[in-house]
């Protein structure tokens, strides 16, 4: 084999070092696009009835950045911290979508499910701002930003 007749990066550095990731990913997500709900408000009862067509549900890790910036509007003046939140990109984990994540795009939402070392994620939805992502195709980050004086939970 001549020295330079492969790619600076050996093809499986790819999945080896995966499972490392996949390991932080100790939340569970469900990804979903708001114009395909099918929900009906009651207002004799305050509820809302009906669901969502999910994108993706599955583990996540959820990392929030350092800086939180004050709303500029004036009729609902609230506090924004921006979220990225990674996804797996393995067909082993993806189960069902022969291992390509669905076309998560902005303004789609996310509702974190589950995530037993910190509950508080779980009362906020996140909005995806950013979608573009390195070519190293291990993880997937979704740039996300959240209203963090809102609770949904009742929602």
């Amino acid at each position: 084999m001549a020295l330079n007749s492969r790619g600076a990066v050996d093809p499986r550095w790819l999945t080896h070092n995966q499972s490392v990731g996949y390991g932080l990913q100790l939340a569970t997500v469900t990804v979903y696009n708001p114009s395909s709900e099918d929900k009906t408000y009651d207002a004799d009862t305050n509820t809302w009835s009906g669901s969502n067509t999910d994108l993706y549900a599955g583990p996540a890790r959820i990392q929030p950045e350092n800086r939180i910036t004050d709303g500029v509007q004036e009729f609902n003046p609230t506090t924004l911290q921006n979220v990225n939140i990674i996804l797996p990109y393995n067909k082993n984990t993806l189960e069902g979508s022969n291992g390509v994540l669905p076309d998560i795009r902005p303004n789609d939402k996310i509702r974190v499910t589950a995530s037993p070392y910190n509950l508080t994620l779980e009362k906020f939805i996140y909005s995806v701002t950013g979608v573009l992502n390195s070519s190293n195709a291990w993880e997937r980050t979704l740039l996300c930003r959240v209203d963090i004086e809102l609770d949904p939970t009742n929602v």
